[in-house]
């Protein structure tokens, strides 16, 4: 009996694993020494742009396949770029910063450039005594933005129209914050740390701040968090194996009611990032190769002859349920 019931529980678990969604290869980018981090979305014209950390610029791929560089390495200032978002009236967002090993300028950006004529249009500067490192960010429906500082452990905001980026929750306040999207309602903005919080939850009224609730999981250190209907898709790659996961939320967006993976261990992933819904598709970065330039680098990179062409995969929404 022992034996019948070990052999059903594996072929379940079996046909569990089978029936999982698969990452597959949506475009490859040749320029193996990108070092992408963060990548948006236009819908109108349906292009893609790339981010780069080690060429500091920004790369278009246009609905027909063609690769140019939007934004020329250093232009307008730019630094080592990381997520990006395309707001409802055509603007890329682009956060970036100068890089780890630059001890002595620490500039943290946010430029927004005009998808129609790639000139900026506006730039938020922080330069203070703090070290920053503007991560990601989420646009409201009413097109305010607000911004994760991994280094301070905190949130800003732009507001819409506004000329002025402002300290939306205190320093230290979400420890090492980076992936963010909001819940359903837009009342709670869903911010990924690396401490006891979790997943927090941030009221964009009061400014409360409260860990999304689960029973069972581990849910941290997401590069990456969007929000699909009532689930929330996170790229992992704080802890090994990286992965792609799925969280189900309960209809009041104040608990985790299961998670399951999306991908994992994938042989294409070395160290995903961030990711973008886009027509019935979660796209994400596979293969950043962040770990070639991070630590004692000193922003170089240690083994050129071992970087690949950079992968975008993606995965079909409506299989996600």
């Amino acid at each position: 009996m022992k034996q019948l019931f070990f052999l059903l529980t594996f072929l379940s678990y079996f046909t569990l694993l089978s029936a999982q969604t698969k990452p597959e290869i949506a475009f490859t980018l040749e320029e193996k020494n990108l070092i992408p981090e963060g990548i948006a979305y236009n819908a109108v014209d349906k292009s893609f742009y790339v981010g780069s950390i080690y060429k500091k610029k920004i790369v278009q791929i246009t609905a027909d396949g063609k690769v140019s560089d939007f934004i020329s390495s250093g232009a307008d200032e730019i630094e080592q770029v990381l997520g990006m978002k395309v707001d409802a009236r055509g603007f890329l967002w682009a956060c970036n910063n100068t890089s780890e090993h630059d001890t002595v300028n620490r500039i943290s950006n946010v430029h927004v450039y005009d998808l129609h004529t790639k000139k900026m249009v506006k730039r938020f500067k922080l330069v203070d005594d703090r070290v920053h490192l503007f991560n990601d960010l989420y646009i409201t429906k009413n097109g305010d933005v607000f911004i994760t500082d991994t280094q301070a452990s905190m949130l800003w905001v732009v507001r819409r129209d506004s000329k002025t980026l402002e300290e939306f929750t205190k320093p230290g306040s979400l420890m090492w914050a980076n992936g963010i999207t909001a819940s359903q309602d837009e009342k709670h903005l869903l911010v990924s740390t690396t401490g006891s919080l979790g997943i927090a939850m941030v009221d964009i009224q009061t400014k409360a701040i409260t860990p999304l609730l689960n029973d069972r999981y581990r849910m941290m250190g997401f590069d990456g968090l969007y929000r699909y209907n009532n689930i929330l898709i996170g790229v992992q790659n704080t802890f090994f194996p990286e992965s792609i996961q799925k969280i189900v939320m309960t209809p009041d967006n104040r608990r985790a009611e299961k998670v399951d993976f999306l991908g994992e261990s994938d042989s294409l992933f070395n160290i995903p990032t961030t990711g973008v819904l886009a027509d019935g598709y979660f796209y994400f970065i596979a293969n950043s190769q962040l770990l070639q330039i991070i630590g004692s680098s000193q922003g170089k990179i240690k083994d050129p002859e071992k970087l690949e062409d950079i992968i975008i995969m993606k995965i079909k929404l409506n299989e996600v349920y």
